[in-house]
């Protein structure tokens, strides 16, 4: 059985375990070992090829670009033992070398073993440590004396208040309900407050009006029946805040929340551009969310000496240097979703004070999310990406599903991924996804893809070969905000 620990990559940690004949390494998506196509540019597309011959493992180049290196030596066949480091060119991908027997290697599971490799700076505590939603920080511990947020996605719920805001019309309906109902008073008096709200906007009401506004809510209620309670703690909007709006869309959304968008990018040593690698958006005022991916290309650059950057979309080059300070520790695990593609977010915290921030959806808009709503990513797709004065793109998609990160069906509290069809590319990676209203429910984090063979004419020998290739589809996925929630929880702080 033959084992490879990822000390350096896209996806440093993870182990691989195989028992064949032949296992072959590089960004091509037909090999065993695929790695990033977008970040491990040191390695080819078909770099090299562990071959068992003999008894014994041996790593074969396969006339790669930039060579492939056993413990620093480059080499075009070597024999292997435990503990040998495999570099897919100088500085590139970094593999160790196991041999396991079967007992060793059933322990592993199909995906490999979930712990992150001992010395990358940047993996956060095992997550067995972080409990079922809780995630320990990576980079910097939070507080002691700092608190969670009150939220139904963090544990345990706070108890709500029995009504809604003073002297409201919600709050006096929701306080007349029976004990045990399946939507809490606190849910009920928002309901009814806010489709008030929204009608008196829209137009003047009569009090009959208000009537048959109540007799609807409460029509919807009765639907739900009596049950056991499970009640979302966000606060309604404190006195004089800024209420969401009635009408929203595209235009409303890149006006309000332009200065939020941020290209982020590495400044390498001896480039005159810098080089951008992913989306964030601000959250605070002074933290950035993004992908968990996309921290560990950041980590990549800062091994080579670059200088990490935010760019403010239409900024004309104004920038804003930035540190990795967290990861979701169950990103690229096995344990928490299939091939460890869930729970894919991160944090940069700016080292200058951020303009504005995006409006993350409290959790009881989150819950209520429904396929066929339309949404709005907001960031930089690779095609359309600026790198010295990045101006961010727009697109429309509607809300294909959510499901659990095994795409499974799952109650509303597990149903953390977001299919989409909004149009995306790789730069679009910790995008926000905006609902029209405005909200921000989740942040984009790849798309769905398919493999075929096609059939082409071959230009240098003018004959037809068979090659493989991977179609993007449109199906987008991306991670729901609870999560960006937590992280930012996990580093001491609340969102707005």
């Amino acid at each position: 059985m033959l084992r490879l620990i990822q000390e350096f990559g896209a996806h440093a940690g993870r182990q691989l375990t195989f028992n064949q004949d032949r296992v072959r390494l590089g960004r091509h998506p037909s090999n065993e070992v695929v790695l990033d196509a977008n970040v491990d540019l040191d390695a080819s597309g078909n770099h090299c090829e562990i071959r068992r011959e003999n008894g014994q493992y041996v790593v074969v180049d396969m006339q790669s670009r930039n060579g492939t290196f056993v413990n620093g030596t480059r080499v075009a066949t070597q024999a292997l033992r435990p503990g040998d480091l495999i570099e897919c060119g100088r500085g590139g991908p970094r593999f160790r070398v196991d041999m396991q027997g079967a007992n060793a290697a059933a322990q592993t599971g199909p995906f490999g073993s979930p712990q992150p490799a001992p010395h990358n700076p940047f993996a956060p505590a095992p997550a067995a440590q972080s409990g079922p939603f809780g995630a320990p920080p990576a980079f910097q511990p939070a507080p002691a004396q700092q608190q969670a947020p009150q939220s139904s996605m963090m544990g345990p719920p706070a108890a709500p208040p029995a009504h809604g805001p003073p002297n409201s019309v919600g709050g006096a309906v929701a306080a007349q309900l029976p004990p045990g109902a399946k939507v809490g008073k606190q849910t009920v008096a928002l309901m009814i407050d806010q489709a008030l709200l929204a009608s008196e906007k829209r137009r003047g009401m009569s009090g009959g009006a208000k009537i048959l506004v109540l007799l609807g809510v409460l029509s919807l209620l009765g639907a739900v029946g009596g049950g056991v309670a499970y009640v979302a703690t966000k606060e309604p909007p404190a006195t004089g805040s800024t209420e969401p709006p009635s009408q929203g869309g595209g235009e409303q959304i890149t006006s309000q929340y332009e200065s939020a968008i941020y290209l982020l990018a590495a400044q390498v040593p001896g480039t005159p551009n810098p080089r951008g690698y992913c989306t964030g958006f601000a959250v605070t005022s002074d933290l950035i969310a993004t992908n968990a991916h996309c921290i560990d290309a950041a980590r990549q650059f800062l091994e080579r000496g670059a200088t990490l950057i935010a760019m403010r979309s239409s900024g004309r080059g104004e920038r804003a240097a930035v540190v990795p300070v967290y990861r979701d520790s169950r990103f690229r695990n096995a344990t928490f979703g299939s091939e460890g593609s869930g729970f894919d977010v991160g944090i940069v915290r700016s080292s200058a004070p951020l303009p504005s921030q995006v409006r993350v959806a409290p959790d009881a808009e989150l819950l209520a999310l429904r396929a066929g709503s339309s949404l709005f990513v907001y960031g930089f797709p690779g095609l359309t990406m600026n790198e010295t004065s990045p101006v961010a793109t727009i697109t429309q998609g509607v809300l294909n599903r959510t499901t659990d990160f095994f795409e499974r069906a799952a109650d509303p509290q597990g149903a953390q991924k977001i299919q989409h069809s909004a149009q995306t590319t790789s730069g679009s990676s910790g995008s926000p996804i905006f609902l029209a209203s405005g909200a921000v429910i989740g942040i984009n984090a790849g798309s769905l893809s398919d493999e075929e063979r096609q059939r082409i004419l071959d230009p240098r020998t003018g004959q037809t070969v068979s090659v493989e290739v991977n179609r993007s589809s449109n199906f987008k996925y991306g991670m729901r905000a609870d999560i960006i929630r937590a992280a930012v929880a996990q580093v001491g702080e609340t969102l707005p």
